[in-house]
């Protein structure tokens, strides 16, 4: 999970921004055990007010501030803020990218959060384009066009805010960025022949609500019904149960990297093993990479680049099942 991150400092804390843990790399950076590092309020280092930045508010948060070591020395930092909602309450786990440095490291670090924020952003634009590409393919109107507006408007704001936040950072201002989530699922029919469109079930793996929401959107105007999964773990599960009580998914869609979990290609893996004939569609912003450039050798019978639009979801699907 977070906590096994190798390459960054993670904190976790719970929704008053208390700390409950961190990972070894976190210990070193701020300069204390981490048994001492445990319970103390996360103002004692970074330095942001918890109650206006609120980096456990929502799902996923960028934000600048300047962070204190134990040893008195003051880092400038990037804070990549992803919250976990479960029955145990609301917890977050905070990366820590070190941007004070100057020397390979710090090149190193930038390399990292410029890599993350580009997936973040790619996750953003899926959504817009997936809810203009439905108003500009179907006959929308009423409320679900309204809802596909405001879909479109959030994920702008979203990208918006954080383009804002990287400008900020070019200038040394600590602000935080809040990326909200939008959640819509209504069935619309596209511009599509009755011929064209499919049917039956489908598997989303996906750990982006914003994404999830709007292929589920997506694949309903294509004619799918669709279950969605945040985890390859899951996704395998999911599968091998759909399998048990007769009624196996069509295809899966697997999001190539998943947050503190196994992504795409981890969990074509095991599925693979469960169905040798499992057909799965290889989905990722990251289109230039040697999975997504050679996605046959590895398993899977089609790409879905992000952001993709409703006939680009179409084509791929359609190349999937076909193969």
């Amino acid at each position: 999970m977070f906590l096994d991150n190798k390459n960054s400092p993670v904190i976790q804390v719970d929704d008053s921004c208390q700390i409950i843990d961190c990972n070894n790399l976190a210990s070193e950076f701020i300069g204390l055990e981490t048994a001492e590092i445990k319970g103390r309020h996360l103002s004692t280092f970074l330095k942001t007010d918890c109650h206006s930045s609120r980096p456990c508010s929502r799902e996923t948060d960028y934000f600048i501030s300047r962070f204190h070591h134990s040893s008195g020395m003051i880092s400038e930092v990037v804070i990549h803020a992803h919250s976990v909602f479960n029955k145990s309450g609301t917890f977050c786990y905070l990366t820590i990218f070190d941007v004070s440095e100057r020397d390979n490291a710090g090149i190193g670090t930038l390399k990292v959060l410029s890599g993350r924020v580009a997936h973040d952003l790619n996750n953003i634009l899926t959504g817009i384009l997936g809810s203009l590409s439905i108003l500009r393919e179907g006959d929308v109107t009423g409320v679900l066009q309204e809802e596909l507006l405001k879909n479109a408007e959030s994920g702008t704001m979203q990208a918006r805010e954080i383009t804002d936040k990287m400008l900020s950072f070019s200038r040394g201002e600590v602000t935080p960025v809040t990326v909200i989530d939008k959640n819509y699922s209504q069935k619309k029919a596209l511009s599509f022949s009755s011929d064209e469109l499919g049917s039956g079930r489908l598997l989303l793996l996906d750990d982006n609500p914003f994404v999830a929401q709007t292929a589920i959107g997506m694949l309903f105007t294509l004619g799918y019904s669709v279950d969605v999964v945040s985890d390859g773990n899951a996704a395998v599960m999911k599968y091998i149960e759909s399998i048990e009580k007769g009624k196996q998914y069509k295809a899966v869609i697997m999001d190539l990297t998943i947050e503190g979990g196994i992504g795409g290609a981890e969990a074509l893996e095991l599925l693979l093993k469960a169905d040798p004939d499992a057909v799965c569609i290889l989905s990722s912003g990251f289109s230039g990479s040697e999975i997504m450039l050679n996605y046959s050798s590895y398993g899977f019978k089609a790409t879905l680049s992000k952001p993709y639009t409703v006939r680009e979801l179409f084509e791929s699907l359609n190349t999937a099942l076909q193969s």
